[in-house]
């Protein structure tokens, strides 16, 4: 059984060596809450001239960046550190974000059929 305090994130700080052109470059990061992670997406979104709505994935992956990264041997991560950075670095950056959005899964509440049935809903 799972216990609950297993459900809250903890605020402990991992050390990430990440390998560019043969030199190790350490930096701390920590993790994202679900509430975090959330705004953020919340920001990254608007609408177009057409009403349609978009999703800015710069804006989360650099939002995302500074909110992880506690320590850097370049200094603080913010907005002109990453708009400076070379493409190939900023792949290896990349991979510390968490992805945007989860693939839904079929065991997903919403997914058509997989909530209570109606006998289910009765007995309930």
């Amino acid at each position: 059984m799972t216990d609950i305090n297993d459900i809250f994130l903890k605020d402990d700080i991992s050390e990430t060596i990440l390998n560019y052109h043969g030199a190790e470059i350490k930096i701390k990061t920590k993790s994202i809450s679900w509430s975090c992670k959330n705004r953020i997406l919340t920001r990254c979104f608007s609408y177009n001239q057409d009403s349609h709505m978009q999703f800015d994935f710069d804006k989360y992956m650099k939002e995302v960046l500074t909110e992880i990264i506690v320590e850097a041997p370049w200094g603080p991560t913010n907005q002109i550190f990453l708009n400076r950075i070379k493409p190939d670095f900023g792949s290896m950056l990349e991979k510390l974000v968490p992805k945007a959005f989860e693939e839904m899964s079929n065991s997903d509440f919403f997914v058509k059929g997989s909530g209570p049935s109606s006998e289910e809903q009765k007995n309930s």
